[in-house]
């Protein structure tokens, strides 16, 4: 886990901002239903925390037994024409967050609405965009 946003996630998180970690078992589930696999970085933070964030930001993931919030919206937006290979990571309604998935080699963090459907690269990594999402809620305290 990238040492930044171990440190923001130990010095702003609160009681129940994160689901907490997930079996290995519990990823592959949510992966098989999604038909993919899920990028590195983002695979090891689904791991530790589950999903959840700081501040107000909410990363989207796998809640143990009780489901897996990645896959109900990934769904939701593949029904919306978003590609098969794309997993939502963070859905803000008229827009979402997303990347492609692990045996595609691409590690970045894309941008799509559903009005223009055109998916357009927000973040290098997704260490950045949670880096950069984390430090606007700081911002926002």
């Amino acid at each position: 886990m990238n040492e930044t946003i171990s440190k923001m996630i130990e010095e702003y998180s609160q009681e129940k901002d994160f689901f907490g970690e997930v079996s290995e078992e519990e990823i592959q589930s949510a992966e098989k239903a999604l038909g993919l696999k899920f990028p590195q970085k983002y695979r090891g933070y689904v791991i530790n925390y589950g999903s959840g964030g700081i501040c107000g930001v909410e990363i989207l993931g796998v809640q143990g037994k009780l489901g897996a919030s990645v896959v109900k919206a990934t769904e939701r937006w593949r029904r919306l024409g978003l590609s098969d290979g794309l997993i939502v990571i963070e859905d803000s309604g008229e827009f979402i967050r997303c990347m492609y998935s692990a045996d595609i080699g691409d590690e970045k963090v894309y941008t799509w609405d559903r009005g223009g459907k055109k998916l357009s690269v927000r973040y290098e990594t997704f260490d950045d965009y949670v880096i950069d999402m984390f430090q606007e809620g700081i911002d926002n305290l």
